[in-house]
């Protein structure tokens, strides 16, 4: 039977809580204790210890290196495998810890719940080293599907006066840091729109920052080149151990990439999902009736480019009857991380034009190719692009000549374009840059 007191919860008696944890060390094969910003303690029978006082109840449990001892005031939810409570610290500070079962399935996902605590209290002590006068308005973990907010990241609202800044946390076990842009820049728009409903306040957003672990930062600072940087300022720091230090992405110039030569026009068939094959071999086949001002040969599928000694894919690379070249970037379900995954080929595919290397790598030979920036185009069926990928084309750069291209839902028998929809930019004024200083 769940049983949860949400808010303040109030003192219960030691010897009620001294039973809700004996029941649940009972009925839990392996019990562990967590609390956020701490790894977990396994709570094994010479590794801590219950006492029970007239007025308080204290648990304490240890391993080589840690100790920790909290007077638990309170049981604030207790459901099977799991139990939460409220505990006092020294110096009066309240908190939480909860009691996990490893052993059920439900509680599997502890570790990394656990990991996922610990940096945030991390990510709480980075922001109050690198912003010390400025206000903590809010910080969360919690999934939010419905503003596509994920919990993997930690993201925070901080403010100083009028001012304001989105800020986003990458963990250092992050399997795809790069992909906390994306969230970033969601919840940076999400701000941004929240508080002008509440104009009374006038906060202004001026823009994102972001905390990377060391050897994450490049990816990032690529990306935000190609960012507008009329649309929002952004701060990246690097978080090593204990410190952390800022770095410009505007230092960030030189890519490690390069392209697979021979440009030979490689089938679809190495592609992990079947319907993306079929998109490719639609949209390949009949690329003039995506576009007509693409030239229907040659068509270039799964281009292979190197980056850091990571292999990408890019759908196909065609060109149009000007030269121009065009990286064209397909999708079936829906994607919030298309299209700055589709800036990572555009990028690298614009740094071979510029240095003259795509046709030195075997591609387009037949006729010079033109030196204006690469056309970028996502292609998916007119229902399968997620909602935010438009707010993120928002904070794209003019020079970005990105559109949406919407496919009919009967695309497998008939290519046909429901809808094209241009990257948007933004026309206000530049973000003065001193609005950052902290």
């Amino acid at each position: 039977m769940l049983n949860s007191l949400p808010g303040k919860v109030a003192r219960a008696d030691p010897h009620t809580i001294y039973l809700a944890i004996e029941r649940f060390l009972a009925a839990s094969p392996k019990p562990v204790l967590l609390e956020p910003g701490e790894d977990p303690f396994p709570l094994l029978p010479d590794t801590f210890a219950i006492t029970r006082h007239p007025s308080f109840l204290t648990i304490e449990c240890w391993d080589e290196k840690r100790t920790l001892a909290r007077r638990v005031t309170a049981v604030r939810l207790q459901r099977p495998g799991r139990l939460e409570l409220a505990v006092e610290q020294f110096g009066g500070r309240t908190g939480a810890i909860t009691l996990f079962d490893l052993d059920r399935v439900s509680q599997r996902d502890a570790g990394r719940q656990g990991a996922r605590l610990k940096y945030r209290e991390r990510f709480r002590e980075s922001l109050s080293r690198q912003f010390p006068d400025w206000r903590v308005v809010e910080l969360s973990t919690e999934q939010d599907l419905h503003n596509s907010f994920s919990p993997v990241y930690p993201r925070s609202f901080v403010c100083r006066g009028k001012k304001a800044l989105a800020v986003i946390g990458i963990p250092e076990n992050s399997p795809s840091p790069a992909n906390a842009l994306s969230f970033g820049l969601i919840w940076l728009d999400y701000l941004r729109r929240r508080e002008l409903r509440r104009s009374a306040n006038g906060l202004r957003v001026e823009g994102l920052v972001i905390f990377a672990p060391a050897g994450a930062e490049h990816s990032l600072c690529h990306r935000v080149r190609f960012l507008d940087s009329k649309a929002a300022r952004y701060l990246i720091f690097v978080y090593e151990g204990g410190y952390e230090q800022w770095v410009d992405p505007r230092d960030y110039t030189n890519l490690d990439t390069h392209l697979d030569t021979g440009g030979q026009q490689r089938l679809s068939t190495a592609r992990p999902g079947q319907l993306e094959a079929w998109l490719e071999a639609r949209v390949r086949g009949g690329i003039e009736s995506l576009d007509a001002t693409l030239r229907a040969q040659p068509v270039y599928g799964q281009v292979a480019q190197f980056a850091g000694g990571n292999r990408g894919i890019i759908d196909l690379l065609a060109v149009d009857h000007q030269g121009r070249l065009a990286v064209i970037e397909l999708k079936v379900d829906q994607d919030i991380h298309l299209p700055l995954q589709a800036l990572d080929y555009w990028m690298r595919i614009k740094w071979h034009l510029d240095r003259a290397e795509i046709t030195e790598s075997g591609y387009f030979t037949e006729f010079p190719l033109g030196k204006q920036a690469p056309r970028l185009m996502l292609v998916a069926p007119a229902l399968e692009f997620h909602p935010s990928n438009e707010t993120i084309l928002g904070f794209f750069s003019p020079e970005i000549p990105v559109e949406r291209i919407g496919l009919g839902v009967q695309w497998r028998q008939e290519l046909k374009v429901m809808f094209r929809a241009p990257g948007k930019t933004y026309s206000g004024k530049p973000w003065p840059l001193q609005s950052f200083a902290r």
